[in-house]
């Protein structure tokens, strides 16, 4: 079976650039690089180190510093689940730079570097995205060739505002759950030793039922315990509905340690189960947590076509921020 290439071994060149393998002296560069590229979303520069120590030996991961006249000038990266879990090939494409009048330029260029070396990997789709207002980067990746596939819609909760009223939600979510037979708890809180390959078999169950157009490639147990061990997660902070001794739900927040949002990471809950109330439940449990630990802002991300939960966003009070776009190119032959 294939191991992942967390750190790129090959030195990548072209139109001036010089594609360096990154290594874990390069993160606090990174950091700073990506805070500055996106000041509204401060880059952590522990979560960064966890993710580049990570490994999954069912995923390609290659990452570079981007360098022009011996200088780092951008960051790029190479990733897709290994063939046999992905049917349509499909590879991220990663090019970022700075925002001034040289970013389109560079992008395109990178790209010319990353394609070939996705090809001759045996990517069939190239996949590459940018934010919303981000139009210079939008715009170099359609002249390159890429057409606009999705758009998620990424939101943010004023919890100072919006307090009283979230505090009303939970008090009539747990009401409900109570009238349904639901356990709202954290996951420190369960004794069952199976707890954790139960909540991981849950959420890649859920997952399938989120609108993509790259099928969700399924998830190792190993995988999912990386996520779970970041520096952000904290199993006192792990919300999930049981229904007996079944994990039916969860919804989890990510508390960047010292610099950074506080994001949303998953919510999800059985398909066995919608229709209940439970997603409410469990976001309005993360929620009020959060205020009580003196969280301001909670920001979260969704598909922008997974309706059911874009309603509870406005319900809840969220407003939009900046979302991501999805693009595609097919690689030619």
């Amino acid at each position: 079976m294939p191991t992942q290439t967390t750190l790129a071994r090959e030195t990548l060149r072209g139109a001036g650039l010089t594609f360096r393998p990154a290594t874990l002296d390069d993160v606090p560069w990174t950091a700073r690089f990506r805070t500055a590229r996106e000041p509204a979303e401060p880059a952590n520069e522990a979560s960064i180190r966890h993710w580049w120590q990570s490994t999954d030996p069912e995923r390609v991961v290659q990452r570079w510093i981007v360098e022009e006249g011996g200088e780092p000038v951008g960051y790029a990266s190479f990733e897709h689940p290994i063939w046999p879990k992905a049917p349509m090939r499909a590879a991220r494409l990663l090019a970022e730079f700075a925002r001034d009048a040289r970013r389109a330029g560079r992008i395109r260029s990178a790209l010319d570097i990353l394609e070939p070396h996705a090809r001759a990997d045996g990517t069939a789709v190239f996949m590459a995205g940018t934010l919303e207002g981000f139009e210079d980067e939008y715009d170099a990746l359609v002249a390159h060739g890429y057409k606009e596939e999705r758009r998620s819609k990424s939101w943010e909760l004023d919890l100072d505002a919006r307090g009283a009223a979230i505090a009303a939600m939970t008090d009539e979510a747990r009401r409900r759950m109570g009238e349904e037979r639901i356990e709202i708890t954290t996951i420190d809180r369960i004794a069952d030793p199976e707890k954790l390959r139960k909540l991981h078999a849950m959420c890649e169950a859920s997952i399938q039922d989120i609108p993509t157009t790259v099928p969700h490639a399924p998830e190792t147990f190993e995988s999912f315990m990386q996520w779970m061990s970041g520096p952000g997660m904290h199993a006192d902070r792990l919300w999930v509905a049981r229904e007996g001794a079944a994990i039916v739900g969860m919804s989890v927040l990510n508390y960047p340690p010292g610099v950074g949002n506080v994001w949303t990471d998953y919510t999800g809950t059985s398909r066995s189960v919608r229709g209940r109330g439970i997603a409410r439940a469990l976001k309005c449990e993360t929620l009020t947590q959060a205020q009580a630990l003196g969280v301001k802002r909670v920001r979260t991300n969704n598909d922008g076509e997974n309706k059911p939960i874009l309603h509870l966003n406005e319900e809840m009070g969220y407003t939009r921020i900046p979302g991501y776009i999805q693009l595609l190119k097919q690689a030619a032959p």
